[in-house]
């Protein structure tokens, strides 16, 4: 069922959500580089005049806010529809660009919203996989983010995100691996797989067919 916060239109996706996605990455990045080392490789396979639907494994909770800052892109994530239940996690969600969605289907709405997002200088983000997954292995990828590169006209930018315990330290690399866009076709699951082997070889992690 669609809420407020699952259809936006491109006036949403405005120079305020923009600054206010920009201060909460900045805040985040440096209150956990005490945590982390953050590392990005392949950024300059990102064309700043090009949109993509940015697309990621999904490996801890503050994973959309480090891409988008690692890339310095700004990116209107598709979010669980669960995070626009409580006060301060609909204000985060709504401020930063995020919009609900039922992780089981691909409703009017989010191809609304997708196509608002095509008419702004922000890139549309999201997670194949639909939830954080850390057993190392590529598996159960939802074929909507490939739907709706079809639909909308976007190439799928592929992201991998690997976090590592650096040897004799209490720090972790965070590191942001990028890969060359796969551009958007009519062949579904041909993009699903494309996307799936990718990740696969940015991330280390096992591909496991479906």
């Amino acid at each position: 069922m669609a809420t407020k916060y699952s259809t936006k239109t491109a006036k949403n996706f405005n120079k305020w959500r923009k600054f206010f996605q920009y201060i909460t990455c900045c805040v985040i990045i440096t209150s956990l580089r005490f945590k982390y080392n953050f590392k990005v490789e392949g950024k300059e396979l990102v064309e700043k005049k090009r949109k993509y639907i940015i697309a990621s494994n999904h490996v801890t909770g503050i994973d959309p806010f480090i891409i988008a800052a690692m890339l310095n892109i700004t990116i209107a994530y598709m979010a669980k529809k669960q995070l626009f239940e409580t006060f301060w996690s609909t204000i985060l969600m709504d401020w930063c660009g995020a919009f609900a969605v039922d992780r089981d289907k691909v409703d009017v709405s989010t191809i609304k919203t997708a196509l608002s997002i095509q008419k702004t200088d922000w890139n549309l983000g999201l997670f194949p996989q639909g939830t954080r997954c850390n057993n190392g292995k590529i598996e159960h990828v939802a074929k909507g983010f490939a739907s709706i590169a079809k639909k909308i006209k976007a190439d799928v930018l592929p992201v991998g995100i690997i976090v590592q315990q650096i040897p004799n330290s209490k720090k972790k690399d965070f590191i942001i691996k990028v890969g060359k866009a796969i551009p958007y076709n009519d062949n579904v699951d041909n993009m699903v797989e494309n996307w799936s082997k990718t990740v696969s070889l940015l991330s280390g992690l096992q591909y496991v067919p479906q």
